[in-house]
Order: structure tokens, then sequence, then C-alpha cells
């Protein structure tokens, strides 16, 4: 069975077996996921998405989030849509931008604001809530 990867976090399960004498590598990339998830600050820049941005568990390992550089109001949609995730928005980007994950309830933070939003997770019926 080859390695696989958790749904909110994006870590790697080694296989039984697998990455003899190189498992460390990938412990370390998990450490630092886990680091980032934890009390990690990223910033996305939004100056070449358009009024559409994808946030995947890949680029979306950061516990804060700072929104910048949007050339038009934004929706990012957080995927994968069965992923939940807890962030904090901080809105630098110039615009409004909605947090959408399904077809639930969506969150918009304006431009200067800040937000604290869950994504449920619950697959294409998702939603996000924010906490004030």
């Amino acid at each position: 069975m080859p390695s696989s990867y958790t749904t909110n976090g994006g870590l790697e399960r080694i296989a039984t077996g697998e990455q003899s004498g190189t498992w460390g590598n990938t412990t370390n990339t998990n450490f630092d996921i886990v680091d980032r998830l934890t009390s990690g600050v990223g910033t996305i820049d939004l100056s070449s998405s358009g009024a559409a941005h994808t946030l995947t568990t890949v680029n979306g390992m950061y516990k804060v989030l700072v929104l910048s550089g949007a050339t038009e109001a934004c929706t990012i949609t957080v995927s994968p849509n069965d992923a939940e995730k807890l962030y904090f928005i901080d809105n630098n980007s110039g615009y409004a931008c909605t947090f959408s994950q399904g077809s639930g309830a969506n969150v918009a933070v304006s431009n200067g604001d800040t937000a604290i939003v869950y994504c449920n997770g619950v697959g294409s019926a998702s939603a996000v809530v924010v906490y004030e």
C-alpha cells in the first residue's frame, strides 16, 4: 500500500516498508507542516487570481492567512471540500474576499477586516462560518 495523505493537513502517512533509509526527510517535512498549521502565517497574493482563487491543502497550510494584491473582489474556494479547516484571516487585499467551500453558507471578509473562519468539510454541501 503506497503512502497516503491526511485530509485536513496534507501530512504524509508513510506506508509500512516504504522509504527505507529516507523516511526522515518525509518526517521532517511533516513537522514543518504541523508547525505552519498550528502557528504559521502565510501571505496569499491575489494579484493574478481575478475574481476567483482556489485555496488547497497544499497552499493553505497556514493558521493565519494574510490576503494581498487583489485586483477585484474575489471568491476564495477552499479545496478539497471534505477538509475541515480553521483560518485566521487578515484581509489587506484592497477588496472584499468571500470564502466558499461548497453549496452551503459563504463568508465575506471586507478589506481591512480580520476574521476567524471555519470550513466544515462536509463535501459538496460544505459551508464556511465566521466567528466574531
